[in-house]
């Protein structure tokens, strides 16, 4: 089986306290690979020890098998594309500046633009556009890197309905190996090839979506009742 990027036994302690508890997550080449949990669990602080921003205590990363402590910042950006959850822009950049720090070449930004129909605001201050619109610009800064791998914290928040559908259609067909968190259940039961759920730092389940989302596995996690469902021709679903 081929990973293209592997958290190994990842332990982080902010002072204290706990956050990841030997978490062990892989995402096998050319799939969607989901993480999910309640928040305050540790997704996004497993996430972040990928590109530095926090340290782990113990355990390794590894992108194609090789630890990303090996990869110096350019070569980790040329493996990675990152879109992070919240994208604060002090500067009033344009969408053009913004998408192009992904890749200098002109072209790489305008088919990534083009690709997530945007390109109508090149020209825009990111500071004119809306929750939105500068998540589909960060996106498409990603895309432009033309990485083999995406690692997306939350790529659905701030999106009405039907980006949200779009841009996780896009992600599953693009054949690129990406690795989302994602907190809402349903998406992640209709895109995900397979699904980490992440419990107080700790690693609690891992499978495909009716496996991972199981009725007693969603009760113990979330608290609700809730499992995932085949329904016919439209696939598995989950419901409440």
């Amino acid at each position: 089986m081929s990973y293209k990027i592997e958290y190994r036994d990842i332990c982080l302690k902010f002072g204290k306290r706990n956050i990841l508890e030997n978490v062990n997550i892989c995402a096998k080449e050319g799939e969607l690979t989901g993480i999910v949990g309640p928040n305050g669990c540790g997704k996004s602080s497993l996430i972040k020890t990928t590109f530095g921003f926090y340290e782990y205590n113990k355990g390794d990363i590894f992108i194609d098998g090789v630890s990303h402590k090996k990869y110096s910042n350019k070569e980790l950006s040329q493996k990675i594309g990152y879109v992070a959850q919240e994208n604060n822009v002090v500067f009033n950049f344009t969408v053009y500046d913004i998408v192009s720090m992904g890749n200098k070449d002109i072209k790489a930004v305008y088919n990534a633009l083009d690709e997530l129909k945007i390109s109508h605001l090149v020209k825009e201050p990111i500071q004119n556009l809306s929750g939105g619109e500068r998540k589909m610009v960060f996106i498409a800064r990603a895309l432009a890197q033309n990485s083999d791998i995406i690692i997306l914290d939350e790529p659905t928040n701030h999106l009405d309905i039907n980006h949200q559908l779009f841009i996780l259609d896009y992600l599953k067909k693009s054949g690129k190996t990406i690795l989302m968190v994602i907190h809402d259940l349903r998406l992640a039961t209709k895109y995900c090839d397979s699904i980490y759920v992440i419990k107080d730092g700790k690693n609690f389940c891992f499978g495909k979506p009716e496996q991972a989302l199981s009725k007693e596995n969603v009760y113990n996690v979330f608290g609700i009742n809730g499992e995932v469902l085949n329904i016919d021709k439209y696939g598995l679903d989950f419901m409440i």
